[in-house]
């Protein structure tokens, strides 16, 4: 009998490690030159190549299922923000749980981004926005909607790109501010300093 005990114990325990642990989805939303240029790799005459493929294979070799699918070049923030609200909505009804959705935005990204956010507010879903001034933004998105951007919002800018004296402080993000030195170019590749953060967020 005990015998026949440990060998279902065994089995249970296979059957345990052979499970897949729930997929965690990214979405990650490029800057406005991407969608202007309809490259997935265009170039800023100052910040250099805008690398979107480098950067949704930096996400996917940390453990996500990134989708970042290149806008059409009419495309309005408006209408993005409405594509997202959709695009969370059909995962969550595929049986993805909320907790493990997470927007990523950067520059025209983020103001999609932030505005889903606001029309979506959903406790669980988190979102990141790069390179905005989101206390700003989250004004204006109020003024528009009347919601803000729900809380659950990490917010990554760099100082060069938006020094802090022009940025009033937020009460209704986490916020990160880097030093790179890059300006605006910061969200053009996958640096570690703004990756790292996205990473734990969103896990």
């Amino acid at each position: 009998m005990m015998r026949r005990s440990c060998v279902i114990a065994l089995v249970l325990l296979a059957a345990c490690a052979a499970t897949p642990r729930p997929e965690r989805h990214l979405i990650y939303l490029h800057g406005r030159i991407v969608q202007d240029q309809q490259s997935r790799r265009p170039v800023h005459e100052r910040h250099g190549p805008y690398e979107l493929d480098a950067i949704a294979e930096a996400l996917r070799k940390r453990g996500f299922t990134v989708h970042a699918e290149l806008r059409a070049k009419e495309t309005t923030v408006d209408e993005g923000a409405n594509a997202v609200v959709r695009q969370v909505r059909e995962l969550i009804a595929s049986g993805v749980v909320p907790d493990r959705i997470t927007v990523v935005g950067a520059s025209m990204g983020a103001s999609i981004a932030m505005r889903a956010s606001a029309r979506l507010q959903h406790p669980d879903v988190r979102f990141v926005a790069l390179a905005p001034c989101f206390s700003r933004a989250a004004e204006a998105i109020f003024k528009e909607s009347g919601a803000y951007p729900s809380r659950r919002m990490l917010v990554i800018r760099e100082e060069s790109d938006i020094p802090s004296s022009e940025c009033p402080k937020t009460d209704r993000a986490k916020e990160l501010v880097l030093n790179t030195g890059l300006a605006h170019g910061f969200i053009y590749r996958p640096l570690p300093e703004w990756v790292e953060p996205v990473v734990k967020w969103a896990r």
